[in-house]
């Protein structure tokens, strides 16, 4: 004890220790004698609770599992003398009161530490443990990440290979690394030809600079690729793709790869083409038409479309592809906004009744409002989805204004309140007042006199039309919510039945608050006019329809620079597409400056005076071909203007008379163009690898193209008519002729196979199609038809016919139950191997119950869910159940199914096969009785051993003290004595080795039972192996290598790896040589994926292998005699590999040295 400090004070140091510690007697039942603070703040458990008591009974242990790590741990303690540290271990302690009271789960690393008296004995275990739960939890969660990630990266490969699209990634260069299957298959490329090759080889020549161009904007921007383009593929047709590309940055941002997908838009492109046509010629009508038209898409409302007549509406500030909001912030404050939101919502039209129009100023300063009617029609896809708004309105301004003339004189009457009864009462119209809420006060006598009702005013809305009542009374509630005046179109009933349409109008009253206090309105007849306003409508419809086969092209520009501010879609097409909006004309199209038509756009932007051309040449790049188109055209330059009269821009409107120019000057040479015309198209459908035709109606075949004669060997030019028939197969004769009279008959087109005689005499399969051309009457001119070879096709249709019969065949001669099910788990299919077995007919047992006849009752709920549960993942399905059987009883079935999958991963069927192991059941339940036998003899001999030693230990410790008590009282005079009683202690030394190594051996194989495998660290594991042999390897010099690199974890249980580490480095230094320094290495290996090798090797005296090579692993066998032991050490160690399903292998040579191997049956990571 140190001078000055007293035993309390050392008890209040111990008591203040940072941590969590527990001072323990080295008893048997390991006594609690004090603890830290700590300690009691973590337990919960007051000092006085727990001093006092034995360890098990103050803290119950958890679960058997952590007793028994605990009580190892104390006993390593208390026999070695030695630091233990325990495995990681779950305990959890109760949560305090405020903490929400419960177990909270917790993980602890504890710490025994053996406290000796001055004379070296145990006198106290000192327990250190520590909260490592969030450790443990995180751990825990880095390898769930770790697998997530293994996984998520398994997936990925999987979904590379396995996508039905084409998927490429390139280095940060640009330079390709990958394609997937799909890019290969449609380029007929192989990987290994992407090192080397420009990716633009397969791109058509056209595409190749514009692709560039776009590859180096986005790797110069880092942003993403995107281009189409059309794509040699494997049989040397272009296809259309479009190509999409974004860059994979590391973790300082620097593009590492690209990574990119390509899909097949070729149908898309063709479909685009003909919308673009349909496109045109609706925005022609559109452009023509004498209303107000517009087009809103999506929820924001963009503008799409407007024709001139809008566009002069809105004075040119609104702009397409900006959202009604921006463009008409007034939108928002009138309420337009929000009937377009009811409308796209809704999905129903609404019509707009005299909706006011704000103009932009006039020159004067002058503010003017325009009027229309018209409708918000939503625009909707093929789902019935709103898509968009159609706005159409039309100028109803002087009705309105002769309204509002009107409401002025109403509003006269109210203030002359001494003439409005009488003046209401003259007026050719009604005359109402309601209070706020819309109850009438007041109706004048024309109502009652049209409808006939009586002067009551409670049943006003009786003489509406039922199909008007409700859109009327939301008018008015939208003009109580906004206190505004409303309007709104109905049907009234006359006193004789008739409907006849109305505008009610109203205004509202205003108390000083801004409430209403009364409604003043009327209600005007308008029938006629509603009647002139339908003819109106069918008359623009009419208009429309003339109108729109008008061709033009039309285009605007604007400012001295004459940058393009519209095209329309002919416009663009004149001009091969080169028109960009807000470029100038001269950069866009040189060679139509060249001709003088800019210079004209300059003078009319200038002088302010239009310009028409009549039947002026123009010649423009055509940019498919790289040639020139010629034209003639009538056209106008129109001057724009702004507000204040100024030239904005210019309009361009030109028609296309070129045919009526050529039709006039060269009649002769267009009747040349088009015989070469003719000539070409002959041409081209003779280069296609199809046979083409042309019959007339009455069936004589007019053409056949050369490809007929080639594949034929006929003479070429011969009759058709005449050898048709020596060339068809004579069996399709009779069904050739059926769809001809067929398709003359009903004046259709037709579709066939048919075999055609080859010059050699051979037949090959044929496709024969043909579609009719028809006058304008519907009668049948002639058909136009192509014959493709499709004998290849047919022959696969064949092999794959052929290959069902082969499916079924195998079926029926394997020995097992094939069964195949849709890809819903309808079993469809049975072999008749069912009914040998059990009885039952396979048709009997097909659809929803299929099983229910075969299986045992117990086994049905089972496999039924394991079937749902695989059918509906589209897992592998495994289970075993017994199957009924046609002689009694039952038989047990091993059931297996494997998924067929199409491209997409999608399910297509089932197929089956149930295998009898009924014999291998009944043998694996004999062997489990064997096992189970085995088994408890083995505990039995544990226990006995167990037992046996440990009855053995008191009558040993007996006899020793006895000896001990012998030698301290008696005396002995023989000279022998002195050596007799040498050899009875080693005798009793020997003995009481042999029973604690007996003991080991059983707790050994207890601890594989009940301790659970841990991911240990070698190297700080085997470091505190050797610590505990410091003393021997400093004795001896000895040093050790440890090179655990190829695996530095092993999975193991943490007591046995240390018996088995201990016992071979202990033998190691024990059976050293004594002529030369230890040297002792410890490593791993992996010798191949699913084995890792564990190798201890000296350089000590060695083993005479062909002396003791039988005898290695015997229980009391020892090799050398020199030095003290039991011969349990190797054992031991071979009991405990084998116990992990491994294996131990020794190599020895005498005095050179033991390498000994351990193979461990552990998968490489």
């Amino acid at each position: 004890m140190a001078p000055g400090i007293s035993p309390s004070d050392y008890l209040t140091l111990f008591r203040h220790l940072p941590g969590n510690y527990l001072l323990l007697a080295p008893d048997a039942d390991f006594t609690i004698l004090d603890n830290s603070d700590g300690h009691v703040a973590v337990s919960l458990k007051s000092r006085a609770d727990i001093v006092g008591r034995p360890l098990f009974e103050a803290f119950p242990p958890s679960d058997k599992h952590n007793y028994l790590i605990l009580q190892h741990s104390l006993a390593y303690v208390r026999q070695h003398q030695q630091t233990h540290i325990m495995p990681l271990i779950r305990y959890d302690l109760e949560r305090t009161t405020e903490q929400g009271g419960g177990l909270q789960e917790l993980y602890w690393q504890a710490t025994h530490y053996p406290i000796l008296n001055e004379q070296g004995e145990l006198h106290f275990i000192l327990q250190q443990t520590e909260d490592v739960t969030s450790q443990h939890l995180a751990e825990q969660q880095r390898r769930q990440t770790e697998h997530e990630l293994a996984e998520s990266q398994n997936q990925a490969r999987f979904l590379l290979e396995a996508l039905p699209i084409m998927l490429w990634t390139t280095n940060a260069d640009g330079s390709g690394d990958y394609q997937n299957p799909r890019w290969l298959e449609f380029t007929g490329r192989q990987l290994e030809d992407i090192a080397g090759r420009s990716w633009l080889e397969d791109m058509h020549p056209d595409d190749r600079v514009r692709a560039q161009e776009v590859w180096d904007k986005a790797q110069a921007s880092g942003s993403l690729y995107e281009v189409e383009y059309q794509l040699r593929r494997h049989d040397g047709q272009y296809r259309w793709m479009l190509s999409r590309g974004i860059p994979r940055r590391n973790e300082t941002g620097e593009i590492v790869a690209w990574v990119g997908t390509g899909t097949d838009i070729q149908e898309l492109k063709q479909v685009q083409q003909q919308l673009a046509a349909k496109d045109r010629q609706l925005r022609q009508i559109l452009q023509q038409i004498p209303a107000h038209i517009a087009t809103l898409s999506g929820p924001e409302h963009i503008y799409t479309f407007m024709n001139e007549r809008s566009e002069q509406l809105f004075g040119g500030a609104v702009e397409l592809g900006v959202p009604a909001a921006v463009a008409r912030p007034e939108f928002v404050t009138n309420g337009y906004l929000h009937l377009i939101d009811e409308v796209y919502r809704t999905a129903k039209p609404f019509l707009l009744s005299e909706m006011p129009m704000a103009q932009p100023p006039a020159p004067n300063g002058s503010v003017s409002t325009l009027y229309f009617d018209g409708t918000l029609q939503p625009l909707t896809d093929e789902q019935g989805q709103t898509q968009g708004i159609l706005v159409f309105g039309i100028d109803v301004t002087e009705r309105v204004v002769a309204r509002q003339r009107t409401a002025e004189l109403m509003e006269e009457i109210r203030q002359q309140d001494a003439q409005f009864r009488t003046l209401v009462e003259s007026l050719p119209l009604f005359i109402f007042i309601t209070d706020a809420e819309g109850n009438v006060l007041y109706f004048n006598p024309q109502r009652q006199a049209y409808t006939g009702q009586p002067s009551s005013t409670d049943n006003w809305e009786d003489a509406i039309h039922p199909d008007d009542v409700l859109r009327m009374r939301e008018i008015f509630a939208e003009g109580r919510r906004t206190t505004s005046p409303w309007s709104g179109e109905f049907r009234l009933r006359r006193h004789d039945g008739q409907y006849r349409w109305h505008l009610k109008q109203a205004v509202p009253l205003l108390q000083p608050d801004g409430t209403v206090e009364r409604w003043y309105g009327s209600t005007i007849d308008i029938h006629d006019a509603k009647l002139f306003q339908q003819q109106l409508e069918a008359k623009d419809q009419q208009l429309m329809l003339i109108l729109s086969q008008v061709p033009a092209y039309i285009a605007t520009v604007a400012g001295p620079e004459h940058r393009f501010t519209f095209a329309t879609p002919n416009y663009q097409a004149l001009m091969s597409g080169r028109v960009q909006l807000g470029q100038p004309a001269a950069d866009l199209l040189p060679e139509v400056a060249a001709q003088g038509f800019v210079e004209l756009l300059n003078t009319v932007y200038r002088t302010k005076q239009p310009y028409l051309g009549h039947e002026t040449p123009l010649q423009v790049l055509d940019a498919s071909t790289g040639g020139q188109r010629n034209y003639y055209l009538n056209f106008v330059y129109q001057p724009l203007y702004d507000t204040e009269g100024q030239a904005q821009g210019v309009l361009c409107f030109g028609v296309d008379v070129t045919e009526q120019v050529l039709g006039r000057q060269r009649a002769e040479t267009l009747t040349a163009e088009v015989r070469r015309s003719d000539e070409r198209l002959r041409r081209m459908t003779e280069a296609l690898p199809n046979m083409t035709f042309i019959n007339e109606a009455a069936g004589v075949g007019h053409y056949v193209s050369p490809q007929w004669y080639t594949y034929t060997g006929l003479a070429e030019g011969s009759s058709i008519a005449n050898h048709w028939r020596s060339v068809v197969h004579p069996e399709d004769i009779v069904r050739v002729e059926a769809a001809y009279q067929r398709a003359r008959h009903k004046a259709c087109g037709w579709s066939f196979e048919v075999r055609f005689r080859r010059y050699d005499g051979s037949y090959r399969w044929f496709l024969n199609k043909a579609q009719p051309e028809l006058d304008a009457q519907g009668q049948l001119l002639r058909w136009y038809g192509s014959n493709t070879d499709i004998h290849e096709q047919k022959e696969l249709t064949e092999a794959l016919r052929q290959s069902e019969e082969y499916f079924r065949f195998l079926s029926e001669s394997v020995p097992q139950i094939i069964w195949t099910a849709e890809a819903d788990g309808q079993v469809d299919y049975f072999n008749e191997r069912l009914f040998e077995v059990t009885g039952l007919r396979p048709a009997d047992c097909l659809g929803p119950s299929a099983w229910a006849n075969i299986l045992h009752p117990d086994d049905q709920q089972r496999s039924l869910a394991i079937w749902q549960a695989a059918a509906s993942t589209g897992s592998q399905y495994e289970i075993e159940y017994r199957f009924a059987s046609r002689t009694g009883g039952y038989r047990w079935f091993l059931g297996r199914a494997e998924p067929l999958r199409n491209e997409e991963g999608e399910v297509l069927r089932w197929f089956g096969s149930c295998t009898d192991i009924d014999d291998v059941k009944q043998t694996q339940q004999l062997m489990q009785q064997q096992n189970t036998q085995l088994t408890q003899i083995n505990q039995a001999l544990d226990n006995f051993v167990y037992t046996a030693s440990h009855d053995l230990k008191q009558p040993i410790t007996n006899m020793a003290g006895i000896f001990e008590e012998l030698k301290r009282t008696a005396t002995f005079h023989d000279e022998a004595a002195t050596e007799l009683v040498g050899m009875f202690e080693g005798a009793l030394q020997q003995i009481n080795t042999t029973i604690r190594d007996l003991s080991d051996v059983v707790q050994v194989q207890r601890q594989q039972e009940l301790l659970p495998l841990e991911q240990i660290q070698l190297l700080p594991f085997t470091q505190e192996i050797v610590h505990s042999l410091q003393d021997q390897m400093e004795e001896l010099h000895a040093r050790i290598e440890l090179d655990f690199a190829a695996s530095p974890t092993l999975l193991f249980v943490r007591p046995n790896l240390q018996s088995i580490l201990y016992n071979l480095l202990s033998n190691a230094l024990k059976y050293a040589a004594p002529e030369r320094v230890p040297v002792i290495r410890v490593a791993t290996a992996w010798p191949d994926e699913q084995t890792l090798l564990l190798t201890v090797q000296d350089n000590g005296l060695g083993i005479d292998l062909e002396r003791h090579g039988p005898q290695l692993f015997q229980l009391f066998r020892r090799f050398h005699h020199h030095v003290p032991g039991s011969g349990m050490g190797l054992y031991l160690v071979n009991r405990l590999v084998q116990q992990m399903g491994g294996r131990l292998e020794l190599e020895s040579e005498v005095d050179k040295g033991t390498l000994f191997r351990l193979f461990l049956p552990v998968s490489k990571p």
